[in-house]
């Protein structure tokens, strides 16, 4: 099929490019700035997400089977089950950014766990790059998940017939490639959690709540290194 090509080529080009900008992000950040780089992602993620959705349209693949749509089958019990987890879920870390976004004494005890070179370069450092790492948050969690977890596992079930689980390992392992820029740990966390976030998903069926929890998770880092001159 023309569309199963289409997706394939878009989405290995996107990962040889991700995989070859591992090793220019740490110079793209110390020539140009967090805030240029900021603006160049938000940028280039939003132009491959309208595209691919322009192309999910003019193939004619049900939206649907890209995770479009706004709530679980009806009578699907374990889709809304599921629904209403990540709905906790997303309360959960809602009221956990805010505590990381008013609470210095949270951010100096979280800062350990943000301590990879690359995250120290890439995260906000004053108020003014927190601003902007807002915008890059909800950039990366609506259009990585539309990307990684609609078109992505969509398309690799074109190839295999493969329960969720599997499905969902295969979405986070490519997933994890994809950001090689932060290393062996960083690949394997953001691998990880690209599983718990395709399996939540596939799961459900719809999209949304995943994009948001996504872009939680974001937003809960983007406050770690930024001082606080009166209290940090």
């Amino acid at each position: 099929m023309l569309e199963q090509a289409v997706f394939t080529i878009i989405l290995m080009y996107l990962l040889i490019v991700q995989l070859f900008n591992a090793r220019l992000m740490k110079p793209m950040i110390e020539t140009l700035g967090r805030g240029r780089v900021y603006e160049q992602t938000v940028k280039s993620s939003w132009g491959l997400s309208l595209l691919l959705l322009a192309l999910v349209f003019l193939f004619g693949v049900p939206p649907d089977m890209v995770g479009l749509g706004f709530a679980p089958l009806e009578g699907d019990m374990s889709a809304w089950k599921f629904f209403f987890f990540t709905t906790i879920l997303i309360s959960v870390l809602l009221a956990f950014y805010l505590l990381v976004k008013t609470s210095s004494r949270l951010r100096r005890r979280l800062r350990p766990y943000y301590e990879l070179e690359i995250e120290r370069l890439l995260l906000p450092r004053t108020d003014i790059e927190a601003k902007a790492w807002s915008a890059v948050s909800w950039t990366a969690g609506v259009t990585e998940e539309f990307i990684f977890r609609g078109v992505l596992l969509y398309t690799v079930s074109l190839y295999l017939d493969v329960s969720s689980l599997t499905l969902a390992f295969i979405g986070g392992a490519l997933f994890g490639l994809a950001h090689a820029y932060q290393g062996v740990r960083g690949v394997l966390v953001t691998g990880i959690v690209g599983w718990g976030l395709g399996y939540l998903y596939l799961a459900m069926g719809v999209l949304w709540p995943v994009m948001v929890v996504h872009t939680l998770l974001d937003l809960i880092a983007g406050p770690i290194h930024v001082v606080d001159s009166e209290t940090d």
